[in-house]
């Protein structure tokens, strides 16, 4: 019997199938830049349905038209080979095919079974945790990464795979010593960067998320564009609650738009980048511009509601009023056909919220409150990360406090406070609400916190106060 380097029993698999799928494995979790080798080898494939298969899977992950259209090509070649397929890669293939079919809870359940039946399938646990965050399903994604450790704990992917689910729980500093476990094996696991940055942005512990990413950065040149583009994301976001808006501007333009604009990981990171400093006041010129003209052949694709929000709000931004108006009647469409496990994501969620989004855009900040207001109660259910959803967070407050409406925008910052107390613009914020509705003391107090916050990050930067 044939097996990979996992172990794992194929069929029909000659010396070149079993190199690809071993290549396939290891490129695929180091976020690696060279799978189209792999899928290369899958087109040349005349026996094993595991590579055309796993191919399928791979065009999935790009969330676009054409990749369908490629994964269902890729399956249709599988289920041809798939005569003498073992229990496994059955099961490969139907979860495929409930993913290309839209239906992800199924895709889901087939991969959860893969990894509980055979837990050194490290693919099977990748996607199975892909669909986990994608809904949102933060118990789901550690309860894989779990199961994989428990199966591979040789295996530095797996444990960069537990940190992000304990993250993603809130169980930061379980998260960050398990990340620093594959760091141990391996320091240029990009994922484990991941995990560990999440952490600390989570304890606002942003000159330390600084320096740990910058010392790690000579490791990201061999990642795909979305490892490399969305930690060099992560750095930005910890210069942003540095106060240095300037450089993370810089890394806009340099590391995180440009690597490849087609691809839609890559620009909901511009999406989220760009509205971060927005809302922080910095003018970015027309970069809005020049994303919106990738965002545009989204409209109609509803892939995730949670990239749909992001591509709106980049069209709202570039006053692309029309593709606004028409991206919204679709996810209202979208909505409708909701299934009933998607009904949160899509109806409860999406689009209370793309109305919400078009409404700050253009300046109504009291219906942007209103309609962010009824969707971030769920808020989860669309998917995406913690620290991505935290956008949608900001845009609400943004929101708030423009509107006027004083007690709902404090409680939100003053939440913010409690959670991340080392954030000068936080306090800011604080103090000019608490002008506002007359409590000039702890304005004051928190016009001081913030200013020697500043001074301390300013003095970290080697320059003076």
């Amino acid at each position: 019997m044939t097996r990979d380097g996992q172990g794992l029993e194929l069929s029909n698999a000659d010396a070149g199938a079993v190199a690809a799928l071993d290549f396939v494995r290891e490129e695929w979790l180091a976020f690696g830049n060279r799978l189209g080798e792999f899928t290369a080898a899958a087109d040349r494939e005349e026996r094993c349905a595991l590579l055309p298969v796993i191919a399928a899977s791979l065009m999935l992950s790009m969330y676009s038209s054409e990749g369908r259209a490629a994964a269902t090509r890729y399956a249709a070649r599988a289920r041809a080979m798939s005569a003498g397929a073992n229990l496994r890669e059955q099961a490969w293939l139907a979860a495929v095919e409930s993913w290309i079919a839209g239906d992800d809870d199924r895709s889901l359940a087939h991969f959860r079974d893969i990894v509980a039946r055979w837990p050194r399938d490290l693919l099977a646990g990748k996607l199975a945790q892909l669909h986990a965050f994608n809904r949102g399903d933060a118990e789901t994604l550690l309860d894989v990464g779990e199961r994989l450790a428990a199966a591979n704990a040789d295996n530095r992917f797996v444990w960069a795979m537990q940190a992000f689910g304990l993250e993603e729980c809130n169980r930061l500093d379980e998260a960050e010593a398990v990340a620093r476990k594959a760091l141990a094996i391996d320091r240029r696991d990009p994922w484990a960067h991941h995990a560990i940055a999440h952490c600390l942005e989570s304890h606002g512990r942003m000159l330390e998320g600084v320096a740990f990413l910058e010392e790690m950065s000579d490791t990201w040149e061999g990642c795909n564009s979305f490892m490399y583009t969305h930690n060099w994301w992560h750095l930005a976001l910890f210069l942003i609650d540095l106060d240095r808006t300037d450089e993370a501007l810089a890394l806009y333009d340099r590391r995180v738009w440009g690597v490849w604009k087609e691809f839609c990981e890559d620009q909901i990171n511009a999406v989220s980048l760009l509205a971060r400093l927005e809302l922080r006041g910095v003018d970015v010129g027309d970069r809005w511009t020049d994303l919106a003209t990738y965002l545009k052949p989204r409209l109609h694709e509803h892939f995730s509601a949670f990239l749909d929000l992001q591509y709106l709000y980049g069209l709202a931004r570039a006053g692309e009023q029309s593709a606004v108006t028409e991206m919204l009647a679709s996810l209202e469409d979208r909505a409708e056909r909701a299934r009933p496990f998607e009904r949160e994501a899509w109806a409860d969620c999406a689009v209370p919220a793309a109305h919400g989004l078009a409404a700050h855009a253009s300046g109504d900040h009291a219906e942007a409150a209103r309609l962010l207001g009824r969707a971030m109660p769920h808020l989860a259910s669309i998917g995406g990360s913690i620290a991505q959803r935290g956008l949608f967070g900001a845009i609400h407050l943004d929101a708030l406090v423009r509107a006027g409406w004083n007690d709902a925008a404090l409680a939100l910052l003053q939440a913010d406070e409690r959670e991340r107390p080392t954030v000068p613009w936080t306090k800011r914020a604080l103090a000019g609400l608490y002008r506002r509705v007359g409590r000039t003391e702890q304005a004051l107090g928190a016009e001081y916190q913030a200013e020697q916050l500043a001074r301390r990050y300013t003095a970290a930067r080697g320059t003076t106060p």
